[in-house]
């Protein structure tokens, strides 16, 4: 989560509220009076309202989502992950005896997968649809530890009945790990570099 935050009073115009949101490139602004949470504006928000503003005198107050969904520092980021998913929103603050101490948007959490799945590291990923027997994921990081290839992490996605594993790897031969695999029978065997 983003800890530094730039906030604004319940009672800023609509224009101040965009032009702190230029000026730090961001695109939610949580408001707060006194120390205290009270909600949050997106600049989809207030461009809406930007005609109406140039009409009459809106006040941020006007305009902030009251009661927006909020998670505490200790909700696990599946869960915020969930949450921004389901519910469709680009960000939660994070809030602890009403007071906002937080925010973790989707770039934060897309930001957090990339690290975990460790993407930006060198490597390739070998893709493999894994055997219905017991130990065959072992069979597999065997297979890849054999032909000299390091684990940097491992997933799975699903699609319909087909569990696909994808072993983020470093070094190694994956041509022959691929064909090794292939050859005891496993089905989408794929190497990605």
């Amino acid at each position: 989560m983003v800890k530094n935050l730039i906030t604004i009073g319940k009672d800023a115009g609509i224009r101040d509220a965009l032009m702190v949101m230029k000026k730090y490139s961001i695109r939610h602004l949580p408001v707060v009076e006194n120390g205290l949470f009270l909600g949050l504006v997106s600049s989809g928000d207030l461009k809406q309202v930007i005609l109406a503003s140039l009409l009459e005198d809106l006040k941020v107050s006007d305009v902030m989502m009251q009661n927006p969904h909020t998670i505490t520092k200790d909700t696990s980021l599946d869960r915020a992950a969930l949450i921004i998913f389901e519910k469709n929103i680009g960000c939660l603050p994070v809030v602890e005896d009403e007071k906002i101490i937080g925010i973790i948007t989707v770039k934060d959490i897309l930001k957090a997968f990339i690290e975990i799945m460790g993407v930006l590291k060198a490597g390739s990923r070998i893709d493999v649809v894994l055997k219905s027997v017991h130990g065959s994921f072992d069979e597999v990081v065997s297979i890849i530890e054999q032909y000299g290839g390091y684990i940097i992490s491992a997933g799975m996605s699903i699609n319909g009945d087909v569990n696909a594993h994808h072993f983020r790897i470093s070094g190694g031969d994956t041509v022959a790990m691929a064909e090794e695999l292939s050859n005891l029978g496993y089905r989408g065997v794929k190497v990605v570099q």
